[in-house]
This record gives structure tokens, sequence and C-alpha cells, in this order.
């Protein structure tokens, strides 16, 4: 299971992936709405962070978290809002107190994690009560951008693996990527 190259960082911010993946429409389909809490964990480069930080504006707060050192200075290098604290994290572990998101985002995360059950416990856990945990995959199928699909997960096996959890909505997003937005049962 390979993890996402800060050497490659360039393509998180290419383009082509702010048309196949507009952050602010994105993030307004999830219910993100100013004022709120946003965690997004995998941040990367703030592809969702940033615009999540105009979003929810001054009265709301954006946490960006990655495991990659490489990658939250790249994060910081392309500007941190005055809203958004950038956090390292561990793989499985969020430096974060419980309950603390009203929306929390795991964005073409879970396919690069060998215990997806444990990451969505704890995306769960920072996410409060009545909050939401957005995730977003790589439909599994073949095709010349994203992971191969051997690595991606089958939104029918991903939606088994919630079982644990309300399934809040579905659906895709665009010919490359679905969604499924959980809350606690």
């Amino acid at each position: 299971m390979h993890k996402f190259s800060p050497h490659r960082a360039d393509r998180l911010e290419s383009p082509d992936r702010y048309e196949l993946l507009p952050p602010g429409p994105t993030l307004r389909k999830f219910g993100l709405r100013p004022g709120m809490t946003f965690v997004d964990i995998g941040a990367g480069t703030g592809f969702f962070s940033r615009e999540a930080a105009d979003i929810v504006g001054q009265e709301g707060i954006v946490y960006a978290l990655d495991m990659s050192p490489e990658m939250l200075e790249i994060l910081k290098r392309n500007g941190v809002p005055r809203n958004t604290r950038v956090i390292l994290s561990g793989e499985y572990r969020l430096p974060m107190p419980d309950e603390v998101g009203d929306l929390t985002l795991l964005s073409t995360v879970l396919h690069e994690n060998t215990d997806m059950k444990g990451l969505l416990a704890e995306a769960v856990r920072v996410t409060g009560k009545a909050g939401t945990v957005a995730i977003v995959e790589w439909k599994k199928q073949d095709e010349e951008i994203g992971p191969p699909s051997a690595e991606r997960i089958d939104k029918e096996d991903l939606l088994h693996a919630l079982s644990d959890y309300r399934i809040v909505a579905q659906g895709d997003l665009n010919k490359s990527h679905y969604y499924i937005l959980i809350g606690r049962k």
C-alpha cells in the first residue's frame, strides 16, 4: 500500500484537479457553512483547507492535519489563513480533543491506510455528535489519473465497512470519485 509522495505535491494543486474536484462546491455539497469547525485529515497541500477557511469565515476554524511534515511545509508555503491550525498527526492518532468538528473530511486517504476502521474511528471521535464525516474516494476503475484500480476501495465494500455508522448521504462527485457522508448511530 503506497502513500502519496510529497515529491508529487504539484499534482494536488493542478488545474485538472480543481476542475475535477472543485473544493468550494464540494465542501458546500457536504454541508460546510460559515461558523463551522472543519477538520481536514490528510490535508496535504491545503487543497480543501484553504477553501474551507473562506467558507467558515472568521467565526469558524479549520484544522489541517497531515502525517507528512513535508506536506505541511508545502501547505504553509501555499499560505495559511488566520482561522486555520496546521497540525502534524500520526497515521491513526489525531492529536485533537474529542468532538470538535462539525464536518470532518477524509479525501482520498482511506485507500492509503491498512487500518481503515482505526482511521474512521479517529475521524468520528474528533467529530461532534451531530457532525458529519465526509469520505471521498476513487472509484474502483482503471483510468490514467489516480492510484491503480487494485489500490482503490470499491464503494459497496466501503459501505459494508461503515456498518457501525449512520449513512447520511452517498453518491458520485464526478467520473473518478464517489462520496459517502457518515454520522454516529
